[in-house]
């Protein structure tokens, strides 16, 4: 069976032990917008929540979601995922419930081409537009 736990701020500390540190690795695809670090202390400060991807009794990855309310609509985000080989797909319904749990209409997240792909094939997301940057 396939849950989505909630991991209290009270316990960051805990489930970094546990594997959540991983998540820096997820970070490092953010071209530099966040370390594994300040993830941890966003997480410890309540400014995003973590949430622990179990199937059955083994943890199978992690993930760090938010809730933006934007002018129009309420949203999920999902800034990080780690879940290598944990089919993240079959947890995709857990999320779901969770958006509407927390008032969401939609649920959004940012990707490279290839995860972009797996996301809009197994889980249906579609573009809404395109992140572009140039540095100074």
């Amino acid at each position: 069976m396939n849950k989505l736990i909630v991991v209290p701020t009270t316990h960051i500390d805990v489930a970094w032990k546990e594997g959540a540190h991983r998540l820096g690795l997820a970070c490092a695809t953010s071209g530099g917008e966040i370390t594994g670090d300040q993830l941890k202390m966003l997480l410890s400060r309540g400014e995003r929540t973590l949430v622990r991807l179990d199937r059955d009794a083994d943890i199978v990855g992690w993930g760090v979601v938010g809730v933006e309310q934007l002018p129009n609509f309420r949203v999920l985000y999902v800034y990080e995922m780690y879940a290598p080989h944990g089919h993240f797909e079959s947890f995709f319904d857990e999320l779901k419930t969770m958006a509407q749990a927390f008032g969401c209409l939609k649920i959004r997240c940012a990707a490279k081409p290839a995860q972009e792909r797996l996301y809009r094939q197994r889980c249906g997301f579609a573009p809404v537009y395109q992140v572009l940057e140039v540095e100074l």
